[in-house]
């Protein structure tokens, strides 16, 4: 009996491959993080509990491991709740640890709360810690539930097991090296004939691909194939955006190849991707198509549409597996080229930018020809988010991250922090609207006090933009969703940011000298955008 419940949690996340806790401190996890003060994990707290729990998010995609976060309880939990439903939606794989009372007169305390209950709809795992002796399996299995069902594990941590010595203090820790799932070869078989006897095949990559390094699989395919290369917004930057098969996003987003290519596709093969109403252009695209469904999750199989073949397996493993049984169309391979070649990524447009306002499409493109093609670009909801999805290009190691699943206002800011968090040498750039970044504005003091040179791009066209665009279109009138913004110049400086506003693309020398000197602190940017340039695809409906 040498330790106590939180010296012994925080050494079972070590052992578990963690170094850093993401959260906010209150009454119920106070003593989980005192103690870290004694140990090499780190503490890194968030002025928001949503922002906590999406720095946790955001630093678990882009490294692959699971992100870790704690929580009080009740209230702590409950303004929490947007960032546990996000990363349960994009299944990212996260456990966050919630503080509780002690056992005695837990369900008459002020802030108490049935967590169990409450995050059973958002999470993909629920655990209470009963005992001292039995906190590590309690451990053990929500890093298991984690890591296999991709997705939020919560684990209630009572007071008393946070202060009481631990009986056996040793700690097993889930095994993080999971075995590839084959696919059934049989099923390979009749995926691989779909896919041989189609006239114009199509490959969709999505979040799934990308979790199973499956590109080279994924582009050697699509070389034997004939076949081009779509991804939802999840896979942006899984491949180069220059790369003669790759043909850009796919649905709401729509590139001009993928325009010129899709429609008249016989055969999808779908890896790692959903094809949800956003990739499909609302049930539009594929309408006739064979559907090929690779994916590692029995549940995602026929999710949103029922698939001619589905393959459960791993992506990469199960790729490369088809390749082997793909015939070559090198004739077909030239077409798709010569399509991609005359068509290219970026929608053409007749630049708007007129004094006080800046045109958004060609403010992306300028950020995006100044950062690394390996940056990772978060990017929050709203009119912004069509924006660098069609603009912003990244080649391979590049990475986007979106709360695609749930539209969550506010998710860019804390994921971009997490990922700068996990890597402080790479280019990280956040789009947000105006309204998303007042919901965190906050926490952009995180980023100065972790020293994360962020660079916030808030494109700012006073108004909660596609709701604005939607009322004209439905209603032919605004209501509630036009607003004079703050100067958030001068809100950022005082957060302790370096800050500027910019009114056209010629003010960006700010930036460029940021990314050169890379100092320890974030940079906002107020964009003064155009309100009247909707993002593209719009209308979806």
């Amino acid at each position: 009996m040498t330790e106590t419940g939180s010296t012994f949690i925080l050494d079972a996340l070590t052992a578990e491959g963690v170094t850093t806790l993401f959260g906010l401190i209150g009454e119920g996890n106070a003593h989980l993080i005192d103690a870290t003060n004694d140990h090499d994990i780190a503490f890194r707290y968030a002025r928001h509990e949503q922002v906590a729990v999406s720095m946790a998010d955001g630093y678990a995609r882009t490294t692959g491991e699971v992100g870790v976060c704690t929580l009080t309880h009740g209230p702590g939990v409950t303004n929490g709740a947007t960032g546990i439903a996000a990363a349960d939606r994009d299944n990212v794989p996260l456990v966050v640890l919630v503080g509780d009372t002690g056992f005695s007169g837990r369900e008459t305390s002020l802030q108490y709360l049935d967590h169990i209950t409450f995050t059973d709809p958002i999470s993909v795992y629920q655990t209470r810690a009963e005992t001292s002796d039995t906190i590590g399996e309690t451990l053990r299995r929500a890093f298991s539930e984690a890591r296999t069902e991709r997705g939020p594990a919560i684990v209630e941590l009572p007071g008393d097991i946070q202060k009481d010595p631990v009986p056996d203090d040793t700690y097993d820790p889930q095994s993080s090296t999971a075995q590839r799932v084959h696919a059934d070869p049989e099923t390979v078989d009749a995926a691989a004939a779909v896919l041989n006897s189609a006239d114009h095949p199509v490959i969709l990559a999505g979040g799934g691909a990308r979790a199973s390094d499956a590109a080279d699989a994924l582009t050697a395919l699509a070389e034997r194939l004939g076949a081009p290369i779509a991804t939802t917004y999840f896979a942006k930057g899984l491949f180069d955006h220059d790369h003669p098969l790759h043909s850009g996003i796919a649905g709401t987003f729509m590139t001009p190849a993928n325009d010129a290519l899709l429609w008249d596709a016989d055969a999808v093969l779908t890896v790692g991707a959903q094809l949800s109403g956003k990739s499909t252009r609302y049930g539009a695209l594929y309408a006739d198509a064979d559907i090929v469904q690779v994916d590692l999750s029995p549940d995602a199989l026929g999710r949103y549409r029922d698939p001619t073949i589905g393959v459960l397996g791993d992506a990469r493993a199960t790729v490369a597996a088809l390749g082997d049984r793909i015939g070559t169309n090198p004739e077909r391979v030239n077409r798709v080229e010569e399509t991609i070649a005359e068509t290219g990524h970026v929608i053409p447009f007749d630049e708007q930018s007129d004094g006080p306002c800046v045109d958004p499409r060609a403010l992306t493109l300028a950020v995006s020809d100044r950062t690394a093609g390996d940056a990772v670009v978060a990017v929050d909801s709203g009119n912004n988010t069509g924006f660098p999805a069609v603009f912003h290009e990244l080649d391979a190691g590049g990475q986007m991250l979106v709360n695609g699943n749930f539209g969550t206002m506010g998710y860019a800011l804390p994921a971009a922090l997490g990922a700068q968090y996990a890597d402080r040498d790479r280019d990280v750039v956040c789009y947000m609207g105006d309204g998303a970044f007042m919901q965190v504005v906050q926490d952009v003091e995180t980023a100065v006090r972790l020293d994360l040179p962020v660079v916030f791009v808030v494109l700012n066209d006073e108004s909660y933009g596609i709701i604005r665009h939607r009322q004209d279109l439905e209603f032919d009138r605004v209501t509630a969703a036009d607003y004079e913004s703050p100067a958030f110049e001068q809100v950022a400086r005082g957060l302790g940011a370096r800050a500027a506003t910019i009114r056209s693309t010629d003010d960006l020398g700010v930036l460029d000298e940021f990314l050169t000197d890379k100092p320890d602190v974030p940079l906002v940017l107020d964009v003064r955008t155009n309100p009247d340039i909707a993002r593209p695809g719009f209308p979806p409906y």
